[in-house]
């Protein structure tokens, strides 16, 4: 196995230690586990980065690389937007002044995080049509906004309850910079996804015969 494809693996085993350490909120631990989520979240990311980066440069580009590249990015972002709601609903409550202005958050970021996961699922498997007919899915300017942008709301997210430690209004300013990012990175991410759709309606072309 390769270098890239093995920054590929340790970004998947990372997925459950990233998880593990946003739920320990024990004791006195809880004043600083999301501090080290963050790190280990970003060390993740970077390898998305990294590997592919590598795989190009060095030639190593495989068939193993393309599939699970993938698939640990999907499963990091998706985990880690799936675990902001918790946090949001466990944790965050005293943020806000009131109940109402709290479910109202907590239900934009649900909604937001729904959107952006179904969104992903569904690419995953318009990209996997148009491979099998050899139809070549470039990237594009919305699609790398939304990934910018729902990095910055994740790394904002997460510093969010242990902020709430440190006075000041400081875990207000990483919350609304979180929850901005997350909701354009959300109109990004079904902006994106209809210009593809429009871009190739051959994907769908069995389906219209």
């Amino acid at each position: 196995m390769n270098l890239p494809n093995k920054l590929t693996m340790l970004r998947l085993f990372l997925v459950p230690v990233f998880v593990t350490f946003v739920f320990l909120e024990i004791g006195e631990f809880a004043m600083f586990n999301d501090y080290i989520a963050f790190g280990i979240f970003a060390v993740a990311s970077f390898t998305d980065y990294l590997d592919g980066h590598l795989a190009r440069k060095w030639n190593m580009v495989t068939d193993f690389g393309k599939l699970f590249d993938s698939a640990a990015d999907k499963l990091l972002c998706c985990s880690a937007l799936i675990l902001l709601i918790y946090i949001f609903a466990a944790v965050c409550v005293p943020l806000f002044e009131n109940l109402i202005a709290w479910r109202a958050m907590l239900i934009c970021i649900t909604v937001f995080t729904v959107i952006i996961i179904c969104r992903e699922l569904f690419m995953t498997a318009f990209r996997s049509v148009a491979a099998s007919k050899n139809i070549v899915i470039a990237a594009d300017m919305p699609g790398k906004i939304k990934t910018v942008m729902q990095m910055i709301a994740i790394m904002a997210l997460l510093l969010v309850p242990d902020l709430m430690f440190v006075p000041g209004v400081v875990s207000i300013v990483f919350f609304i910079i979180g929850f901005a990012a997350l909701a354009l990175g959300m109109f990004m991410a079904v902006l994106s996804c209809v210009l593809y759709i429009c871009k190739y309606p051959a994907v769908f072309s069995e389906g219209m015969k």
